[in-house]
């Protein structure tokens, strides 16, 4: 996975893209790094909200997930008096919603296998009555 971050408000540092990548995309490719082609992007954005206060909450972290195969994003947004805390935010926030999204994941398929065993599943009586009714249609 790719990680593109995108600095408003101030300049970008190499310092902090290697936190971003430390914080962000190690996590996530924990999680989630089997399911995404390694060319798939993630989308940061950090920027300073306000150029005439210096302190407060005035540092914000976006990050947006695109998922493969799907028309969902996942969405995480943290507003801190640091940038570093604004990604660890944003990173915690992140981490809720993939699990949100595994769970109906896991949850949707758990619901439709158990339709289609209900509907495949077939009782020794229900068996015996449908031979019983060939036989009664045979004479």
């Amino acid at each position: 996975m790719q990680l593109r971050i995108k600095a408003t408000g101030f300049k970008l540092t190499v310092g902090l893209k290697i936190i971003a990548e430390e914080k962000l995309l190690a996590p996530l490719e924990k999680r989630m790094g089997r399911e995404f082609p390694p060319e798939h992007i993630l989308d940061v954005e950090l920027a300073k909200t306000t150029r005439h206060h210096e302190e407060g909450r005035i540092w914000k972290c976006e990050v947006n997930l695109a998922l493969p195969r799907e028309s969902e994003t996942l969405y995480a947004q943290a507003l801190s008096e640091s940038l570093e805390g604004a990604i660890d935010e944003a990173k915690d926030e992140l981490e809720r919603e993939i699990r949100e999204y595994k769970g109906k994941r896991a949850s949707k398929f758990l619901r439709s296998a158990r339709k289609l065993k209900e509907r495949l599943h077939f009782t020794r009586l229900a068996q015996r009555a449908g031979s019983f009714y060939r036989w009664i249609r045979r004479k």
